[in-house]
């Protein structure tokens, strides 16, 4: 569940070719797109239930089916590690491969920066101490510390790690679909 070696030629060097594999892809691409299911609460309330879950539904093939194929055809012409990095590096030069991967190393420090604010955002909902002062910001120092820790241990903690961030999100979500079942007037 988290990484494969692939085989090796004896004659070659000692290097593992280590890849991430299905699972922990997944949640890793999950939270890397949507960040999870929270914040969806304000397009449901904009557009109403009917209009939201459709946008939910049809928006990622618009949008990740075109993406998905460019992705996949760039990375076969150009194999390597490193992605668009590599991919604007080959089509517009160095300065430019350089300056992608500055943008995404920022949108990492920014996300990185992001997000445990919005759990402790959350948090304060359930918790009130963590509305403003010293325990919301000693909160969102540990989350920012663990996280960065977390990304530091490689990437099949980080894997392993998105999967149970993935399934604590996703849980109360689910558990509220379950009790909403019995609720459900089809003759509205």
């Amino acid at each position: 569940m988290g990484l494969e070696t692939q085989p090796q030629d004896p004659n070659s060097p000692s290097t593992t070719n280590k890849k991430l594999t299905l699972i922990p892809l997944i949640f890793l691409i999950y939270f890397e797109v949507a960040g999870g299911p929270y914040g969806e609460e304000p397009a449901v309330q904009a557009a109403g239930p009917l209009l939201a879950i459709l946008g939910f539904l049809i928006f990622p093939f618009i949008w990740s089916i075109p993406e998905a194929l460019v992705t996949a055809e760039l990375s076969t012409t150009f194999p390597g590690n490193g992605g668009f990095v590599i991919w604007a590096h080959k089509a517009f030069g160095p300065f430019c491969g350089s300056l992608m991967g500055c943008w995404k190393f920022l949108t990492g420090v920014v996300n990185t920066a992001a997000f445990p604010i919005l759990c402790v955002d959350y948090m304060k909902k359930l918790f009130p101490v963590f509305a403003s002062g010293l325990p919301r910001t000693l909160a969102i120092l540990l989350s920012t510390v663990i996280l960065s820790f977390v990304n530091y241990t490689g990437l099949n903690i980080v894997g392993l790690a998105a999967i149970g961030l993935g399934v604590v999100s996703l849980f109360p979500f689910v558990i509220m679909s379950i009790m909403a079942v019995p609720q459900i007037r089809p003759h509205r």
